[in-house]
């Protein structure tokens, strides 16, 4: 069953689902089922390609990774996300808040 974002928090203050996570250099996350996870974007978050990785803080598992991509349209991303170790992306979503719930457990 896929786990649900129910809370994300950047420098210790709770978002709504509005946040702009996009700029964000590092924000962490907890499931309804409990996991924790950190995202952090590896480099500016800014411009096309960013590149974000969902690690475990308890162990550093890296969970995945999303990659933000431009559409074509102006002002419009995409966000592709991949598991750990996949060779394929797992799929794309809208936001990246939605990319990085599709990799939580």
């Amino acid at each position: 069953m896929q786990a649900n974002i129910v809370t994300v928090t950047i420098d210790g203050q709770a978002q709504d689902r509005e946040a702009d996570l996009d700029h964000q250099k590092q924000f962490e996350v907890e499931t309804d089922s409990g996991n924790r996870y950190i995202v952090i974007c590896e480099g500016p978050p800014a411009g096309t390609p960013s590149d974000w990785e969902v690690t475990r803080p308890n162990d550093g598992r890296v969970l995945g990774h999303v990659r933000r991509i431009d559409t074509g349209w102006p002002g419009s991303y995409a966000y592709r996300f991949k598991k750990a170790g996949a060779f394929f992306a797992g799929g794309t979503q809208m936001d990246l808040w939605n990319a990085v719930q599709s990799l939580v457990e």
